[in-house]
């Protein structure tokens, strides 16, 4: 008897549940939800060293832009390590709440007096000072990302790392070695802070911030102030890794998360010998090969660097101009 009456008020009980569930599923409005999605792409899937490279994307909600968005930007190059690191906003709107603040951020010398001109092969010194503006304690990982007066990447690295209370601030400095065959000019340093790498689920928590230094004494210019998901940098004509480089953009909006993946290759063209270098070896390779079209028994078309089927002065031409372009296979 007791074990029917148990039975029954379980029976009653799973209905009530399945009862309110459905008119709470009623209740919803289904015109709430939305799809987030972002999209990203480069202007060409392979790049010769020294080229430039231009990335442009956008998020949207239902295929409507959005322009308060913040966009993680991690490049991976192929020994998988940080090769560009930004954060980008998708428009001009700056009223947002941000649960970070980035407070200063400027070069110095060792002992933190504030200094913006360096010599080549010397040592800068950045200083870095964040506020975590939000209520609960927050997991920040800094991002810096230095670039070139050329536009061409110096170095991208993650130089700290710690959980901070709400309303805290921490506060670091890092080294900066000048390499000595740096190019002369303004040289700009951005400044993000992720969740986590990006590459591993790591959003943003504020826009990035922008400073800069001078390796020679060049009159300053205006400091570049990026504002729309778009990023510019070139490729060295040094000693450029060839391969793979992988792409992550990331994004949290209105609670929600999207993210893309891209990919494009570094190539070193030209070099017909292999070895990692465009010389007069290289250049005199092409021109033994003067006149051979595609299908002729000693075609090559590595040697055809401009893609028309014929080797000719166009591509002696290109051949001359990748003189002195060195890479790593």
């Amino acid at each position: 008897m007791r074990l029917k009456q148990f039975l029954r008020k379980l029976q009653l009980t799973i209905i009530f549940g399945i009862v309110a569930i459905t008119q709470l599923c009623a209740n919803m409005n289904p015109a709430n939800a939305f799809i987030l999605d972002i999209d990203m792409k480069t202007d060409k899937q392979t790049y010769n060293v020294g080229d430039p490279v231009y990335l442009t994307g956008n998020v949207t909600i239902d295929g409507e832009l959005v322009n308060d968005a913040l966009v993680a930007i991690e490049i991976l190059n192929p020994y998988n390590n940080p090769y560009v690191i930004r954060t980008i906003k998708t428009g001009e709107n700056t009223s947002k709440y941000w649960k970070v603040k980035i407070l200063d951020l400027y070069t110095c010398d060792e002992k933190l007096n504030p200094k913006s001109l360096f010599n080549k092969g010397s040592t800068a010194y950045i200083f870095l000072r964040v506020k975590n503006v939000y209520a609960s304690t927050l997991h920040i990982k800094a991002a810096l990302y230095i670039q070139y007066s050329d536009n061409t990447p110096l170095q991208a690295f993650y130089p700290f790392e710690t959980d901070v209370e709400g309303g805290k601030e921490f506060n670091f400095t890092v080294s900066l070695p000048i390499p000595t065959d740096a190019p002369s000019g303004e040289t700009v340093i951005f400044a993000s802070m992720f969740s986590g790498a990006p590459t591993i689920g790591g959003i943003p928590y504020c826009p990035e911030n922008t400073t800069s230094f001078f390796i020679t004494s060049l009159t300053p210019s205006a400091k570049p102030q990026p504002q729309y998901f778009n990023i510019t940098f070139n490729i060295p004509r040094k000693n450029v890794k060839l391969g793979n480089y992988t792409i992550t953009a990331r994004t949290l909006y209105l609670n929600s998360l999207a993210t893309d993946y891209k990919v494009f290759t570094i190539v070193l063209m030209g070099d017909i010998v292999k070895d990692g270098k465009i010389d007069m070896r290289d250049i005199g390779s092409i021109c033994s090969l003067y006149g051979t079209k595609e299908g002729d028994s000693r075609w090559n078309p590595e040697a055809d660097l401009y893609k028309d089927g014929i080797i000719n002065m166009r591509d002696i031409g290109i051949e001359c101009n990748n003189f002195g372009k060195t890479a790593i296979y």
